[in-house]
């Protein structure tokens, strides 16, 4: 019977600065990872989302905001 799931892709901090706060991977980047992922797991993706977090945490700016993906793709 097969099942819904699926996998959160978070930006990953690339440098941490101490006055101007992390900095994250770009979207580009996030997509390739989210890509290799499926591309090695051989998932059937359903659907992909964005995750955001609004300004939460020690980065508000909104450039920011968008914080990750969530690819659900269906298991067996």
């Amino acid at each position: 019977m097969a099942k819904i799931a699926y996998a959160d892709f978070e930006r990953q901090v690339v440098q941490h600065h101490l006055i101007k706060g992390n900095v994250y991977e770009n979207g580009a980047t996030l997509v390739e990872r989210a890509n290799r992922w499926i591309e090695e797991n051989g998932v059937d993706v359903l659907n992909v989302e964005s995750l955001s977090t609004f300004g939460a945490g020690d980065d508000t700016s909104v450039s920011h905001w968008y914080s990750g993906i969530r690819v659900w793709y269906r298991t067996t």
